[in-house]
């Protein structure tokens, strides 16, 4: 009987610290691909892959004839990536044609000199492009 009293109370203590640990909450792994709300748009020149950044689309020279190609994406409050699909206007549509006026990549033409923004809007974030020139 004195070896089966330790056992038991062996055994009872490891029943009870089983079922604790069945009752706690283990947290939930963070999804890589859940992203909250778009918060944020980032333009830059020429073709710049989700996640990565690149040459900013502001403060920029185009020849009149010549283009330039932009691409957007969208980060969320937390800093992730989130393919965006935005519409692009210009101030002054006569200095500048943009084609097309939605996506995630256009081309921007130079038409005449002149300065031009381009705001590009997304889900009701907005971000305006500045001091783009045509020489």
């Amino acid at each position: 009987m004195r070896k089966g009293l330790p056992v038991f109370f062996s055994c009872l203590f490891a029943l009870i610290l089983l079922s604790g640990c069945a009752s706690m909450k283990v947290p939930k792994a963070e999804d890589p691909l859940d992203v909250g709300p778009l918060a944020a748009i980032f333009a830059y020149v020429s073709d710049v892959p989700l996640g990565e950044s690149g040459k900013t689309a502001e403060a920029l020279t185009i020849n009149v004839g010549g283009t330039v190609y932009f691409t957007a994406q969208g980060k969320d409050g937390n800093n992730k990536p989130i393919r965006i699909s935005p519409t692009w206007t210009p101030s002054s549509p006569d200095v500048v044609e943009i084609s097309p006026r939605t996506g995630q990549a256009v081309a921007v033409k130079g038409l005449r000199p002149g300065t031009v923004d381009i705001v590009v809007e997304s889900g009701g974030v907005k971000r305006t492009l500045q001091f783009i020139s045509v020489k």
